[in-house]
């Protein structure tokens, strides 16, 4: 018997930015195709679906329609923690959702906090410091060449071939142009010169990981390099760019699973999750970042691509996400269960 799931979204991917915002603001934000699919996909299965825009609106149509269990893939609407607002209001409301929850959603948006998690939890990331704007830019202790992103954003926003800097001015010139473009914390990491890898989970306490996926860089333009930016999302999407299953040894596909899962546990993240992830020189494997909410733009997003070589559809993958929130919620309600017993 299906159940109804409301589908909750933020649409304006391709709306243009408002003056003064930097051109790839709505990165993140879904496509009308987007969620679409993902409807469709949820329908596919028997379940009723009941699309709710995540804006200031959200909380009373949530109220009024009370669904079994939401769907989220909201980005939310602004600030640093806004991927936490649509969890937070389902959970004071006491809706199921898939996904992580407020708090691995913040500490992973947050890309400062998520690292300095990493690091407690002894996965490897690079070093890096975080400059805020009006704070002189002191880089001792890191080696050049260095990597600088917006410290709140997803999507690749920020990050271009400039992001690599080789050397003081650089640095300062990078930094400064992430504090007036974003308004944010400007966040400085070592630049791992190595491959780079995309790990994609969904599941919880065995996670189903996909084929790993290599981002291709011996097919782009010499002066772009090595450096994985909303540029290269955009215009390289052919498959020669995206290679999955990646060519790698048993041992080192072995390193690379375990260390995003140790990634996708250290953060809280729950039912799907993508890792990516560069390899050292040394052959040491750094976690870049860990994104609870990875696309599902059909054919294009990386954990889309991946599902596929894994030999999945599109809807198989919408619906095993939806199936691992299912099963973690009917665990934990059996735990509250044995626990209220035994009080008893």
């Amino acid at each position: 018997m299906g159940l109804t799931v409301g589908l909750m979204y933020n649409l304006g991917k391709y709306e243009r930015p408002e003056e003064g915002e930097p051109p790839d603001a709505n990165a993140e934000l879904d496509s009308e195709q987007t969620v679409g699919a993902v409807a469709n996909a949820l329908a596919s299965a028997g379940h009723q679906v009941i699309r709710i825009e995540g804006d200031e609106e959200a909380y009373a149509k949530l109220r009024q329609c009370r669904p079994d269990i939401v769907f989220n893939i909201c980005e939310g609407l602004r600030g640093a923690s806004r991927e936490s607002q649509i969890p937070a209001m389902l959970d004071m409301l006491g809706i199921p959702y898939t996904g992580s929850g407020v708090l691995a959603l913040a500490v992973s948006l947050d890309k400062t906090i998520a690292k300095k998690m990493l690091l407690y939890h002894g996965v490897p990331t690079p070093a890096f410091r975080t400059f805020h704007p009006g704070e002189p830019v002191d880089w001792t202790g890191l080696r050049f060449p260095l990597f600088v992103k917006p410290a709140l954003e997803g999507s690749s926003k920020g990050i271009t071939p400039e992001s690599k800097v080789n050397n003081p001015a650089e640095l300062i010139d990078r930094v400064l142009w992430v504090h007036d473009l974003y308004r944010q914390p400007a966040l400085v990491e070592e630049f791992i010169d190595g491959r780079e890898f995309t790990v994609g989970l969904v599941g919880n306490d065995r996670p189903m990981i996909f084929p790993l996926m290599e981002i291709n860089f011996r097919l782009v333009p010499p002066e772009h390099g090595n450096v994985y930016s909303y540029q290269f999302k955009q215009e390289w999407d052919a498959d020669d760019y995206y290679l999955c299953p990646a060519d790698v040894d048993p041992a080192l596909e072995a390193l690379l699973k375990q260390t995003a899962v140790a990634a996708f546990r250290a953060l809280g993240c729950v039912d799907v999750s993508r890792v990516d992830i560069r390899l050292s020189p040394e052959g040491v494997p750094f976690v870049l970042e860990v994104n609870p909410l990875p696309g599902l733009s059909p054919g294009f997003s990386d954990l889309c691509r991946q599902a596929e070589k894994a030999g999945w559809t599109y809807d198989q993958l919408v619906n095993s996400i939806l199936d691992a929130a299912l099963a973690r919620c009917a665990a934990a309600d059996a735990r509250r269960r044995r626990l209220a017993e035994t009080a008893d």
